[in-house]
């Protein structure tokens, strides 16, 4: 088996280089303090983390050179919608949405269209490019996966 290399002894390092300690002291105590801010915050503060952490895994996942694994557009709508405790009934009435539509593109059989990423941009403060920038990734990353025969394209071939 192999063993995980420890940046820093100590435990928490921060930078996803190596394993975190988690019997560390400083672990411990920023599990601690983290609890205890948690314990504090009211619910739509509650909310307000949680919309922000779905926004970094949208960035997370279009920074990712990863083309395995695709995850919908409308993957993130859904967690969304779940996060602010909204039916995808009430959600697909309020942006005026045909709700078979919604959940086709909850599900990606659907794509976010540019109406949509308005809609959906302005309801949850995330940029409409950025909805459609997943959707362009997972398209290419379609393509990417199913066919090899890119790989004959070059400059040194076009050259000869």
């Amino acid at each position: 088996m192999k063993k995980s290399k420890i940046v820093n002894e100590g435990g928490i390092n921060g930078l996803g280089e190596s394993l975190v300690n988690l019997n560390s002291q400083s672990f411990k105590s920023l599990r601690e303090a983290i609890i205890s801010h948690h314990a504090d915050q009211d619910e739509s503060e509650v909310m307000s983390n949680r919309m922000i952490a779905l926004r970094f895994q949208m960035e997370s996942y279009l920074s990712s050179d990863e083309t395995d694994d695709i995850i919908p557009a409308g993957n993130f709508i859904e967690n969304f919608l779940k996060v602010a405790g909204i039916s995808k009934k009430k959600f697909s009435e309020y942006i005026e949405y045909d709700y078979s539509n919604l959940i086709a593109t909850l599900k990606g059989r659907r794509k976010v269209n540019p109406d949509l990423a308005i809609k959906v941009g302005k309801i949850f403060g995330v940029s409409p490019a950025i909805w459609l920038h997943i959707e362009s990734k997972n398209e290419l990353s379609t393509y990417l996966n199913s066919d090899s025969s890119y790989e004959k394209y070059s400059l040194l071939e076009l050259m000869k």
